[in-house]
Protein backbone atom coordinates (compact mmCIF):
# COMPACT_ATOMS: atom_id res chain seq x y z
CA UNK A 1 0.00 0.00 0.00
CA UNK A 2 2.84 2.35 0.87
CA UNK A 3 4.55 1.98 -2.51
CA UNK A 4 1.22 2.39 -4.32
CA UNK A 5 0.63 5.67 -2.48
CA UNK A 6 4.14 6.84 -3.32
CA UNK A 7 3.64 6.05 -7.01
CA UNK A 8 0.17 7.59 -7.11
CA UNK A 9 1.28 10.76 -5.33
CA UNK A 10 4.27 11.02 -7.69
CA UNK A 11 2.04 10.73 -10.77
CA UNK A 12 -0.39 13.31 -9.39
CA UNK A 13 2.57 15.58 -8.59
CA UNK A 14 3.86 15.25 -12.17
CA UNK A 15 0.42 16.33 -13.39
CA UNK A 16 0.68 19.36 -11.08
CA UNK A 17 4.11 20.15 -12.53
CA UNK A 18 2.74 20.05 -16.08
CA UNK A 19 -0.10 22.36 -15.04
CA UNK A 20 2.43 24.75 -13.49
CA UNK A 21 4.52 24.71 -16.68
CA UNK A 22 1.45 25.40 -18.82
CA UNK A 23 0.48 28.26 -16.51
CA UNK A 24 3.95 29.79 -16.85
CA UNK A 25 3.81 29.51 -20.64
CA UNK A 26 0.30 30.99 -20.79
CA UNK A 27 1.19 33.90 -18.51
CA UNK A 28 4.32 34.61 -20.55
CA UNK A 29 2.34 34.56 -23.79
CA UNK A 30 -0.33 36.77 -22.20
CA UNK A 31 2.27 39.35 -21.14
CA UNK A 32 3.86 39.28 -24.60
CA UNK A 33 0.45 39.56 -26.23
CA UNK A 34 -0.41 42.58 -24.07
CA UNK A 35 2.94 44.18 -24.86
CA UNK A 36 3.20 43.43 -28.59
CA UNK A 37 -0.42 43.18 -29.75
CA UNK A 38 -1.96 45.38 -27.03
CA UNK A 39 -4.49 42.60 -26.40
CA UNK A 40 -4.52 40.04 -23.60
CA UNK A 41 -5.24 36.36 -24.12
CA UNK A 42 -8.84 35.74 -23.09
CA UNK A 43 -9.15 33.30 -20.20
CA UNK A 44 -5.64 33.65 -18.79
CA UNK A 45 -7.02 34.64 -15.40
CA UNK A 46 -9.46 31.70 -15.44
CA UNK A 47 -6.74 29.18 -16.29
CA UNK A 48 -4.33 30.69 -13.76
CA UNK A 49 -6.86 30.58 -10.92
CA UNK A 50 -7.88 27.01 -11.66
CA UNK A 51 -4.33 25.88 -12.35
CA UNK A 52 -2.97 27.30 -9.12
CA UNK A 53 -5.66 25.52 -7.13
CA UNK A 54 -4.81 22.25 -8.83
CA UNK A 55 -1.07 22.69 -8.34
CA UNK A 56 -1.56 23.19 -4.61
CA UNK A 57 -3.99 20.35 -3.96
CA UNK A 58 -2.32 17.85 -6.28
CA UNK A 59 1.12 18.46 -4.73
CA UNK A 60 0.16 17.99 -1.07
CA UNK A 61 0.47 14.19 -0.93
CA UNK A 62 3.81 14.05 -2.73
CA UNK A 63 5.23 16.79 -0.53
CA UNK A 64 4.19 14.75 2.52
CA UNK A 65 5.65 11.54 1.07
CA UNK A 66 8.96 13.36 0.66
CA UNK A 67 8.52 14.94 4.12
CA UNK A 68 8.97 18.30 2.43
CA UNK A 69 6.59 20.28 4.61
CA UNK A 70 8.09 22.86 6.92
CA UNK A 71 8.36 21.57 10.48
CA UNK A 72 9.25 23.40 13.65
CA UNK A 73 10.66 20.75 15.91
CA UNK A 74 12.79 22.64 18.41
CA UNK A 75 10.61 21.36 21.26
CA UNK A 76 10.15 17.80 20.03
CA UNK A 77 13.85 17.28 19.27
CA UNK A 78 14.62 17.54 23.00
CA UNK A 79 12.82 14.22 23.63
CA UNK A 80 14.07 10.70 23.00
CA UNK A 81 13.73 9.23 19.52
CA UNK A 82 10.89 6.99 20.69
CA UNK A 83 8.91 9.97 22.04
CA UNK A 84 9.59 11.85 18.80
CA UNK A 85 8.06 8.93 16.87
CA UNK A 86 5.00 9.05 19.12
CA UNK A 87 4.66 12.79 18.46
CA UNK A 88 5.02 12.17 14.71
CA UNK A 89 2.30 9.50 14.88
CA UNK A 90 -0.10 11.78 16.73
CA UNK A 91 0.62 14.72 14.42
CA UNK A 92 0.05 12.56 11.34
CA UNK A 93 -3.20 11.21 12.78
CA UNK A 94 -4.33 14.80 13.40
CA UNK A 95 -3.38 15.71 9.83
CA UNK A 96 -5.35 12.68 8.59
CA UNK A 97 -8.45 13.71 10.51
CA UNK A 98 -8.25 17.36 9.50
CA UNK A 99 -7.64 16.56 5.84
CA UNK A 100 -10.59 14.16 5.77
CA UNK A 101 -12.75 16.97 7.17
CA UNK A 102 -11.38 19.34 4.52
CA UNK A 103 -12.06 16.73 1.82
CA UNK A 104 -15.62 16.19 3.06
CA UNK A 105 -16.29 19.93 3.20
CA UNK A 106 -14.75 20.49 -0.23
CA UNK A 107 -16.83 17.63 -1.65
CA UNK A 108 -20.00 19.22 -0.31
CA UNK A 109 -18.88 22.52 -1.84
CA UNK A 110 -18.19 20.79 -5.17
CA UNK A 111 -21.68 19.31 -5.16
CA UNK A 112 -23.14 22.78 -4.56
CA UNK A 113 -21.05 24.09 -7.46
CA UNK A 114 -22.40 21.29 -9.65
CA UNK A 115 -26.06 21.97 -8.86
CA UNK A 116 -25.60 25.73 -9.18
CA UNK A 117 -23.82 25.29 -12.55
CA UNK A 118 -21.06 27.62 -11.33
CA UNK A 119 -18.53 28.53 -14.01
CA UNK A 120 -15.52 30.81 -14.43
CA UNK A 121 -15.98 34.41 -15.51
CA UNK A 122 -14.42 34.56 -18.97
CA UNK A 123 -14.43 31.07 -20.47
CA UNK A 124 -17.38 29.63 -18.54
CA UNK A 125 -15.37 26.60 -17.39
CA UNK A 126 -17.36 24.56 -14.82
CA UNK A 127 -15.81 24.70 -11.35
CA UNK A 128 -17.21 21.35 -10.18
CA UNK A 129 -14.47 19.14 -11.73
CA UNK A 130 -11.72 21.35 -10.32
CA UNK A 131 -13.23 21.14 -6.84
CA UNK A 132 -13.48 17.35 -7.13
CA UNK A 133 -9.81 17.15 -8.13
CA UNK A 134 -9.06 19.18 -4.99
CA UNK A 135 -11.01 16.56 -3.02
CA UNK A 136 -8.93 13.78 -4.57
CA UNK A 137 -5.69 15.61 -3.75
CA UNK A 138 -6.82 16.17 -0.17
CA UNK A 139 -7.82 12.52 0.30
CA UNK A 140 -4.44 11.39 -1.04
CA UNK A 141 -2.76 13.73 1.45
CA UNK A 142 -4.88 12.27 4.27
CA UNK A 143 -4.00 8.71 3.24
CA UNK A 144 -0.32 9.59 3.06
CA UNK A 145 -0.45 11.11 6.55
CA UNK A 146 -2.24 8.00 7.82
CA UNK A 147 0.48 5.75 6.36
CA UNK A 148 3.12 7.95 8.00
CA UNK A 149 1.30 7.59 11.34
CA UNK A 150 1.29 3.80 10.97
CA UNK A 151 4.97 3.84 10.02
CA UNK A 152 5.93 5.82 13.13
CA UNK A 153 3.73 3.64 15.35
CA UNK A 154 5.47 0.56 13.98
CA UNK A 155 8.81 2.13 14.87
CA UNK A 156 7.56 2.71 18.43
CA UNK A 157 6.35 -0.88 18.77
CA UNK A 158 9.55 -2.35 17.31
CA UNK A 159 11.70 -0.17 19.57
CA UNK A 160 9.89 -1.72 22.57
CA UNK A 161 10.68 -5.22 21.34
CA UNK A 162 14.42 -4.64 21.25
Amino acid sequence: MDSIMKQLSRVIHYIAQVILLLMAILITLDVLSRWILKAPITGTVDFTELGLSLVIFLSLAYTHVREGHITIDFVIERFSTRIQWIFESVINLLITGLMLLVAWSTCEYAIRLFYAHTVTGDLRIPLFPIAMLAVIGTILFALTAFLHAIHYLQKVVHSNES
